[in-house]
């Protein structure tokens, strides 16, 4: 991001303990030492809406979200907020203020969670800018992954595939929205 000189704000859905949103911070401040980027940090800090998978389930990544808040007061660059994706995304004015995205991490875990996150960051994704999803080929009841909403909804854009990580981590760049050639 910083060899290419990619700007906008980074966002990290199912942020957990807040430790790769932290990671993040650092590296940004590292690379860009006068960013004006704000992370978001989203979460419901609930577990799962509901029970449609045997691990990723309502008991399973509870998490205070008292201690993530206490991320902001470490770094003034960060927004942590509370809220199930579907809620925090139609209904936060902080999340209206988000027009450029240089860097998205999705850790929802399953196809039903990142529905939406993928959805908004369609839109706002910056030229050059990273998307790292985490569990991309989790399979839940009805065998749908992370991979299904990711590939429908970026059908139509030059996104490179650029590393892996853990068990089914991956690392896309956007390239921008692929151009339809007219041959007539």
């Amino acid at each position: 991001l910083s060899l290419d000189n990619v700007d906008g704000d980074c966002m990290e859905f199912g942020i957990f303990t807040g430790a790769s949103l932290k990671h993040s911070i650092r590296s940004n401040n590292k690379h860009f030492k006068n960013s004006k980027s704000i992370f978001y940090g989203l979460d419901s800090f609930e577990g799962f809406p509901d029970d449609d998978h045997p691990y990723f389930n309502k008991e399973n990544f509870k998490n205070s979200y008292k201690n993530a808040k206490k991320i902001e007061k470490r770094f003034s660059n960060v927004k942590i907020l509370k809220g199930f994706f579907s809620d925090t995304l139609n209904n936060s004015s902080e999340i209206k203020e988000i027009n450029l995205l240089k860097f998205v991490f999705i850790d929802c875990d399953l196809y039903k969670s990142s529905v939406e996150p993928i959805r908004f960051i369609k839109d706002k994704i910056a030229i050059g800018g990273y998307i790292m999803i985490d569990d991309f080929t989790n399979i839940d009841k009805d065998g749908k992954t992370i991979s299904h909403i990711f590939f429908d909804e970026f059908k139509k854009s030059n996104i490179v595939f650029t590393s892996n990580f853990g068990v089914s981590g991956v690392v896309y760049r956007y390239l921008g929205d692929s151009k339809i050639i007219d041959d007539s």
